[in-house]
């Protein structure tokens, strides 16, 4: 979803900037619109590749620093021998009746 979405508003950039300019520099209103249309479709796939590279990024420098806390905290944090074993008592523990 945020894929189309970036590429949606990059559509509707270049589109938007290329009306404008094309009116702006008084070209036929039909050749305006034609490549109105052209920056369109390549502003989308341009847009939508975009978000996939951001994404990309974004989920690589995620894990990195997701391990490098981990690894601190497991530094801080080590795990005394036995830990995860039940407690055994030498005594009985009381049953209420």
């Amino acid at each position: 979803m945020p894929t189309q979405l970036c590429g949606a508003g990059m559509a509707f950039l270049g589109f938007s900037l290329t009306l404008i300019i094309g009116l702006w520099v008084d070209n036929p209103f039909v050749t305006v619109v034609q490549r109105a249309i052209v920056v369109l479709v390549l502003f989308y796939i341009f847009g939508c590749l975009l978000s996939v590279l951001g994404q990309k990024v974004i989920d690589e420098n995620f894990k990195t620093e997701a391990k490098a806390i981990q690894e601190k905290y497991e530094r801080d944090n080590p795990v005394p021998d036995g830990a995860g074993q039940p407690e055994t008592r030498s005594e009985k523990s009381p049953q209420v009746t």
